[in-house]
């Protein structure tokens, strides 16, 4: 913000002294043309200056309503922390066959987190329809012990498959209370 008042310093400095200059440059032409002791200035210039002192004034008044506006303000697009978290196992009985993830809403500005189960003997395949994870070429594969998150509006978007039958994925995701 020091910037901002030095800037505005230097503009005002700048437009005082523009105006300095040019009463200075009417006067020294006027010179032989008015009597000695006689300083005449015209409305025009009068006005001029009137006007480039009074801008001055109001561009300080203007700054000052700006920062105290900008001090006032609320932070805005600040995400809370979250109230609780949910957490669930969902397991494979059957090896590469497709089970859709169960219905936990994920809140905005949070992410749906995938783990491996650390004592899966293969990886899990994520995918968003059970064609997807069940081809390798299309799905997520999540190792044992590995995370993987998702921004997405609810869990129940995927689907996963074992490449071992009984292997399983831990779902987390923060929550918030409804107010």
């Amino acid at each position: 913000m020091a910037d901002t008042d030095r800037a505005s310093q230097v503009a005002a400095g700048m437009s005082t002294t523009a105006a300095i200059a040019a009463a200075l440059a009417w006067l020294s032409s006027r010179k032989a043309a008015a009597p000695p002791g006689e300083i005449t200035i015209p409305p025009e210039l009068m006005e001029l200056l009137v006007s480039i002192a009074q801008s001055t004034d109001r561009i300080d008044e203007d700054i000052l309503k700006i920062l105290n506006a900008v001090a006032s303000l609320a932070i805005s697009g600040v995400v809370s922390n979250a109230d609780y978290a949910v957490a669930t196992r969902v397991q494979c009985p059957a090896a590469n066959k497709a089970y859709h993830l169960p219905h936990i809403m994920v809140p905005d500005d949070m992410e749906l987190v995938l783990l491996g189960w650390p004592l899966n003997a293969g990886w899990i395949q994520v995918g968003c329809s059970p064609a997807e994870c069940s081809d390798a070429n299309l799905s997520y594969p999540l190792l044992p012990g590995a995370t993987v998150g998702y921004r997405v509006k609810n869990a129940n978007c995927f689907y996963i498959s074992a490449a071992v039958a009984g292997d399983s994925v831990v779902l987390t995701v923060e929550q918030r209370r409804a107010v």
